[in-house]
């Protein structure tokens, strides 16, 4: 009759689980967490935008775009996201933290000069 050993069963998991990282791992390259949710985090502030200040779209852009730059430098050349290359969702992510912060300022302005 063979007991149950957790310390057995966990070393033999972690074994388990290191044999599946090596073979999916492509060979000679880095793996790199994708930021994605932050992309999704800023489109939802995109969306949410008609309803709520800008001033959300351009933090939550602004933390992507940082998220995705380290990921970037530190050699992430695909992202889940729609657009794909990282750039390419930097460029969306930076444009749209511009005009969130300039959406606010504006009326921050017209709060200002009524």
């Amino acid at each position: 009759m063979s007991t149950y050993d957790p310390d057995e069963a966990a070393r033999a998991a972690r074994a388990a689980q290191a044999a599946r990282a090596a073979q999916g791992a492509p060979a000679g390259r880095a793996t790199v967490k994708d930021p994605l949710p932050y992309c999704i985090y800023t489109t939802v502030c995109l969306i949410a935008w008609v309803v709520s200040p800008p001033l959300a779209l351009a933090f939550f852009a602004g933390l992507a775009l940082r998220k995705y730059w380290r990921a970037w430098q530190a050699g992430l050349s695909k992202s889940d996201c729609l657009l794909g290359d990282p750039r390419r969702v930097m460029v969306y992510l930076g444009v749209l933290m511009v005009a969130g912060a300039g959406a606010t300022l504006w009326q921050l302005i017209g709060v200002v000069f009524r």
